[in-house]
């Protein structure tokens, strides 16, 4: 399925339970409509990966997106330099699995500071594009695309499983 069907089929919750899987997978395809449709902006974007790292048998991935069109490989290649220097424990730390459409740089760790977010801000000096950590496969980040939309100034991205698309 290409990007824009995919984000014409979110104006209806069952576009969002297509590919929203698992445990109350019904009562997070209605809240991601309700956030889809209350959006001031929203899109379904190609994600590309920065880096891929695996410890154990899990994968922990960094990728970026761009909600104002592809992301040049000179900056892909930027981005991908930056996202190599930090230690695999401050990529697992950062990392998160999505299982809907949540705000981006939230965290369920107590302690954790919106403002800390390293990894992320890697994006901030490129407008538009967005990067993000993922827990994945230990096989690969495999998330080819990434819905994202904008509410009342905050993002909420769900980067999308690649076996939910077929």
């Amino acid at each position: 399925m290409n990007a824009e069907a995919l984000a014409a089929s979110f104006d209806n919750p069952a576009g969002f339970a297509a590919v929203i899987k698992g445990m109350f997978s019904g009562g997070k395809a209605k809240k991601a409509h309700a956030i889809w449709t209350s959006a001031q902006s929203k899109g379904v974007y190609p994600a590309v990966e920065l880096r891929f790292s695996t410890h154990e048998s899990t994968g922990y991935a960094v990728m970026a997106f761009s909600d104002r069109g592809p992301i040049d490989l000179n900056t892909r290649e930027t981005l991908a330099a930056q996202a190599e220097r930090f230690p695999l424990g401050t990529l697992r730390y950062e990392s998160w699995v999505y299982s809907s459409l949540e705000p981006h740089g939230w965290h369920p760790r107590l302690n954790w500071d919106a403002n800390d977010h390293t990894i992320d801000a890697i994006a901030d000096p490129f407008p538009g594009i967005h990067v993000f950590t993922a827990v994945t496969k230990a096989k690969g980040a495999d998330r080819p695309l990434v819905a994202h939309c904008v509410v009342d100034g905050k993002d909420y991205i769900y980067p999308i499983p690649g076996d939910r698309l077929r």
